[in-house]
């Protein structure tokens, strides 16, 4: 019973990621008329941009504490968030709600690829053939792939 409920809330995770990729496309397509084959590297690069911003959130600085020793006799490090550091309790509870405020976060930053990438690129399509719109974007797409892949490897983040 267990591996069903679990399989069912893997579909609704499934389905739902599916669901905000064919609504984006759709979106895009009704209002800018432009086939987008970069929706889904951009939804990628979006995960990955709030990675990157929750890893900025639990940077630690190490200190080296020589009143305090480990079982081989070296000086013990004390590992402190900097965010801890520089906003104390409130610190700590960004570093609870990393994940939540880096989506959040990302938002924005993805906006602003977003609007740099439409108003680069995208604009100059707006007239042309649909054939044309899917090469750029398709391969906008690889393009954005494989500096995702340059930067964080192509072995999956947990």
């Amino acid at each position: 019973m267990d591996a069903i409920l679990l399989q069912i809330l893997n579909g609704l995770d499934k389905g739902g990621a599916y669901a905000l990729i064919a609504l984006g496309l759709t979106i895009i397509f009704g209002t800018l008329g432009v086939v987008n084959f970069a929706h889904g590297a951009l939804f990628m690069l979006g995960a990955f941009c709030a990675v990157s911003i929750k890893a900025l959130f639990t940077l630690e600085k190490v200190v080296l504490d020589p009143t305090k020793l480990t079982a081989w006799g070296t000086p013990m490090e004390i590992r402190t968030p900097y965010i801890e550091n520089w906003f104390g309790d409130v610190g700590v509870w960004m570093i609870n709600y990393s994940v939540p405020l880096s989506i959040l976060l990302a938002i924005p930053v993805m906006l602003f690829v977003g609007v740099a990438m439409e108003r680069g690129l995208i604009r100059y399509f707006y007239k042309r053939p649909h054939a044309e719109q899917i090469l750029v974007t398709f391969g906008l797409a690889i393009v954005i792939q494989e500096l995702v892949k340059s930067q964080f490897g192509a072995n999956p983040i947990p």
